[in-house]
């Protein structure tokens, strides 16, 4: 592959309306499962351009995506496992099944497609 190909798919200088970001923001409406474009519209970004760079290798805009969904998910998980504890929600226990189940089928899906591959 050639290497000029390969830098351009990668993340380089931020473009002029990176700074428009405010990633807490980024993370709480990823959260909430609002999509890239979404989210492109809700910042006032092109978004076209917005998922040309959200795309890119080491794109700092997946990232806080991908981490605002992660984040949401793990304090869902987290009360779950903590109203489960005791055994008196049956519903909670369900839903932390559910949730395990869904994670657990995630990351089998991740290592099979992309293997170590982060």
């Amino acid at each position: 592959m050639n290497s000029d190909v390969a830098n351009l798919q990668q993340w380089g200088e931020n473009p002029k309306w990176y700074d428009k970001i405010n990633f807490s923001e980024l993370e709480k409406l990823a959260a909430i499962g609002y999509t890239p474009i979404q989210i492109a519209k809700y910042f006032n970004i092109p978004w076209k351009d917005f998922e040309w760079y959200f795309n890119l290798i080491g794109s700092p805009i997946k990232y806080h995506y991908e981490r605002g969904q992660l984040y949401q998910q793990a304090k869902e998980g987290i009360a779950m496992a903590a109203a489960a504890e005791t055994g008196e929600n049956v519903t909670q226990a369900q839903r932390l099944d559910k949730l395990r189940r869904k994670v657990e089928f995630n990351n089998a899906l991740q290592r099979i497609v992309f293997g170590d591959i982060e």
